[in-house]
This record gives structure tokens, sequence and C-alpha cells, in this order.
């Protein structure tokens, strides 16, 4: 369920979602994910189905906590957020019966919150994300700002008593106005199924979207399904995994509380694009852009992520739980979903991390590419001398140890952590004094400096204040402002690291093609030192390679010079000084 961590939103109208939608559907990938596998990244099941046929492009890891369990298209997942298409279509289901209005107002299938101030919203709001409605197992809604309770969260709730958590919130904006993110109006939504059909959600769910696909038997509205091996969620601490807080299916309701195979969503997924659930007008009207998100040529349609890419559109939604991150992603012109799912993540304070990570599995595998994120490394330890103590510009030292296993390990000298290298490089150029002013404008004027660096989209999307409000999180979080550098540039993005007191914060800066802001995203933060001691890998092509993703970090490269020393891709050159 999106999202389970305090995070500092940036407000624009393109801030991105790392490794969104990319590229045409295609034929198979040659694929391979058995090196994301071993450094830790991948755990879990990447599937697809062309017109129905399913077919497993990569499943690593235990799905069980005693190892007995492999992961595969027949094993039961938590679907977290995805669950909301499934509530969204059997809401169609209904419309298209008559028994359902998307102009009506929520009120007039729940009259029993007619004073509520969510009760003037209207279905399709809901549908939309449009409505205003404050989240639960979100921040910054106005439900209060204490850490989430995972052991009240673990016990079943009924509906009556989840509504009534959020019922006398007030709107966060004037419903139609805007897209916001809502777990709150899904579960309206939820009760509104049970009211007009009479009937139980996950019963009413079965009748009006599951049987018609005739998968009824590979989902549940529970913490296990019935007849099949089912998952457990483990989160990442260090270098070990730890079973994930458990959440009742009832406190997550129809915002994301099913549980399914990949095979059984999948064949959904073609009965969806087949019309055997909605007519294709019903689909046509679900699947029509009703508001733009903070994603560049993404908006939210009814109950889906809708985007066109090469002139192909693809619906998708993505979920994200403790210790969960699933993805879906529709092309119907070509009757293809992709679906990924892992049961292994890192922790919630880093969990957006493995959502991009998954992302960008599975949209390579849209666009026909294979999806491996780390370099081919190689099988065994090359024995070539590289242990041994190193230097690098500005008095900083490392050495390289290999362990009884043949594992190699970098650690610093302390107060530094190599993963902190390409953020360490000061990028020169026109594009990189250009961010570094506007960043600099922030810091001396607020919103107001900075605005003026802004596109005419963004200043139109971006509410009064709402820059402010960021910069003042920022200080509240870590301690005064001390300077900014911009590390990395391109034609349309730049990266700035903004150094505070107590940490850092990372800012992505999207630009227009006439070279102004059109977008703001956050792309990192530091509060705490990265390891100091982490695994190294070798490639296939001879080089070095350290896995950022396992330390909220970059990953990290370099070339073996021929002597001894190393050359990392950020620039920084390491001499070698001494062997063991």
């Amino acid at each position: 369920m999106d999202r389970f961590r305090r995070t500092i939103p940036l407000i624009g109208s393109a801030i991105l979602m790392a490794a969104g939608f990319t590229g045409q559907a295609a034929a198979a990938p040659a694929a391979d994910l058995a090196d994301d596998a071993r450094v830790g990244r991948f755990s879990g099941v990447v599937a697809t189905a062309d017109r129905g046929i399913v077919r497993i492009v990569d499943a690593r890891g235990d799905a069980g906590a005693e190892g007995n369990i492999a992961n595969g298209t027949k094993v039961a997942y938590a679907l977290a957020s995805v669950t909301k298409v499934l509530t969204a279509t059997a809401v169609m289901r209904l419309v298209e019966d008559g028994r359902v209005d998307l102009t009506a107002s929520v009120e007039t299938y729940l009259p029993d919150y007619a004073d509520r101030p969510f009760a003037r919203v209207t279905i399709a709001q809901l549908l939309s994300h449009t409505g205003g409605v404050p989240s639960l197992l979100k921040d910054d809604q106005g439900l209060g700002d204490e850490p989430l309770d995972f052991e009240a969260l673990a016990s079943p709730i009924s509906t009556n008593a989840l509504i009534e958590q959020f019922s006398d919130a007030p709107l966060l904006f004037e419903p139609g106005a805007r897209y916001s993110y809502s777990n709150s109006g899904y579960i309206l939504l939820g009760r509104i199924i049970e009211v007009v059909t009479g009937a139980p959600y996950y019963d009413a769910l079965d009748a009006l979207v599951l049987g018609p696909a005739g998968v009824s038997s590979e989902f549940c509205l529970c913490r296990d399904l019935s007849g099949y091996p089912n998952a457990t969620a483990f989160e990442r601490h260090g270098d070990r995994f730890l079973p994930a807080a458990v959440l009742d299916p009832s406190q997550t309701f129809s915002a994301a509380g099913v549980r399914a195979t990949p095979d059984g969503l999948l064949k959904w997924s073609e009965a969806l694009m087949s019309g055997r659930i909605l007519r294709p007008e019903t689909l046509e009207r679900m699947w029509t852009p009703v508001a733009a998100t903070r994603n560049p040529g993404e908006s939210f349609a009814l109950g889906w992520l809708v985007r066109e890419v090469d002139g192909v559109r693809q619906v998708a939604h993505d979920g994200t739980m403790p210790g969960v991150v699933s993805y879906l992603v529709l092309t119907p012109a070509d009757h293809r979903a992709v679906f990924g799912d892992l049961n292994r993540t890192l922790n919630l304070d880093h969990i957006t991390d493995s959502e991009a990570y998954l992302r960008q599995v599975v949209s390579s595998i849209v666009a026909g590419n294979a999806p491996a994120t780390v370099p081919a490394l190689a099988r065994t330890l090359d024995r070539q001398p590289l242990e041994g103590a190193y230097r690098l510009p500005e008095d900083r030292s490392f050495t390289l140890d290999d362990d009884a296993e043949g594992q190699l390990w970098l650690e610093t000298d302390g107060g530094w952590s190599v993963l902190q290298l390409p953020k360490l490089v000061r990028a020169e150029g026109p594009q990189a004094e250009k961010a570094g002013d506007a960043i600099a404008a922030w810091a001396a004027k607020g919103q107001t400096g900075i605005a003026s660096h802004f596109s005419p989209d963004m200043l139109a999307n971006v509410p009064a204040g709402a820059l402010d409000d960021t910069w003042s999180q920022f200080i509240d979080q870590f301690g005064a402002y001390r300077r900014h550098h911009v590390y990395s540039v391109t034609s349309d993005f730049a990266e700035v690291r903004i150094n505070f007191e107590r940490g850092s914060m990372d800012i992505g800066i999207v630009y227009d093609p006439q070279g102004r802001i059109n977008g703001l995203q956050p792309v990192g933060q530091e509060t705490e030192m990265p390891a100091t001691r982490i695994r190294v890998w070798l490639t296939a092509k001879g080089g070095l390679w350290i896995d950022g993703y396992a330390h909220a970090g970059p990953d990290v490269t370099a070339s073996i010079d021929s002597d001894g020393g190393l050359t990392f891709h950020s620039g920084q050159r390491a001499v070698r000084q001494s062997a063991p």
C-alpha cells in the first residue's frame, strides 16, 4: 500500500517516479536475474502473459521462512495496492449494470456518513484519487503523526471502525481540484460495493470480477490462500533479512488486502483486456485519464495509472507494504501483461528504493529488454592481487580484503563511505551552474526565489508556499542549511546534494526543453553514515562493482588499472599503497 514511510514531498508538474513505464511491448527478452538475486536485490517472481499464456521471466529465492518454498507463479503473494485495480473494476461492473452512478456522492450509498466531510465526494473522484479524502497509512494527511502501530495493524478490524479512523478529518482540498493518492477513498469504495450488492466485499469481488475470469481459487482477502503455498515477507536490515510486520487484511481491506497468485492475476488481466469482465466501452471509460500525477506523461484514470509510450497505451498499478512490493503493467492493444512481486525488500525507511527497483525490472520487460540491473559478475573471485591499502584524493583511504568464502570487502578509514563517491564529485558547466543557482535561490528566498526558474506549468501547479513548507521540513529533520553542490547533470536533469547540520538531501531537478524547471524530485537522503565495510564484487569484464541498493546509496564501479590502482566511474583514482 502506498506509502508506509515518512517522506518529504516535493511538488511539481513533473515529479518523476524513478524507472516508470518505458518502451513498447516487444518480443520476450533474454532475461536472467541470477546476479540480482546473488547480491540480494531480487527475491520474488516476474512473469508475463501474452493473451493469457503465462510465462515466468524469472523466479528466485525462497518464498517461505523455512526455505522450503521456491518463489513462482503458483505461490500466493500479497498484492498490496494492486488490490485497487480489482476494487475499481468491481465498481465499474456495478456502473455498467446501472447500480452505481459515477457522478453520485458517497452519501448516496452511505447515508450514515452524510454529515462527514467526505460525504460530498463522488464515486469517480474516489476512483481517481481526486476527492481529497485524507489517506490512512500515509503521513501529512491530518490524521496524526504517530508512528504506525504494527501490533494493532496485525489485528482484525471492522470496516466501520476502519472508516471511523478518517471519517471526521477535513478534506485536503476541494473535490476534483487535483490528484492525491488516498487509501481511505478505496476503503469507502469497498464499503459501497458491500451496500450496493448486499454481500461482503470479497464475495462481491468474486462474483463481479474474479468468477467471470475463472480465477476465484487463486485470490482471497486473507493472510493465507488455501490450496497454494504462501509467500512470507521479509525486510533487509544490514546483511540480514528479517520477517516483516504482518498486516491483517481487514486493516487494508479493499485498498490493499487481497492476496493472489501471479498466475491468477495475469489470467485475470487477460480476461479484463478480452472483454470477459467489462464491455469495451466500459474499459475505455475506466482507462481514460482523469488527473495528472506528479510523473511526466502519466495520469490516473478510474483505478489505474495510464501512460502512452511510443503511441501504445499502458495501464498499471503498483503496491507496497512491509516486505512486499508489487507492480502490474498491461498493454491492452497487445493483450500483454507483466507482473512482478518481491517478497524481500529494503526496510520501510528505504522501501521506495525497492519500489524503484521492481519498476525498473518490470518496465525493462515491457520494453523488450533484459531486466537485470546488476552487471554480469564473475563466478569466482579472481585471485589477482587486489587486497591491500588504497588512498584517494582529499586524504581518504580504504582497504580491500577477502574472507574465507572468497568474498571481497572494502573498508574505509572511518568518517566516510565509498558509496558517497559519486555524490562528492562537483559537476561543472552551464547546466550545473544553473542548477546550483536555483537551489541557492531556494535556500535564500524560499519558493519566491526558486520560482523564477520555473516553467509556466510548474508555476501553475505548485501551490503558494508549498516549497517553503518543504524547506522547513528539511530544516526540522536535518538542522540548519550549510551548503550545496551539483554532482550530476544531463541535458534535462540535474542532481544536487544539499548539506545541512545533521544530514543531507539529494534533489533531482527536471528541465523542460526550454531549460526551465519542470519538476523537483527527492533522490535520496542521508541522516546516518552508510556502511563503511561493504561487499565488493568482481565483474565478468574484470572491474569492481559495489551494490549501493543494499545501503541506500548509488552503485559504485571501478576499473582496475595496470599499476594496481583503481579508477572509479565517478572520476576519483585510488592509488594502491600496500599489499598484505
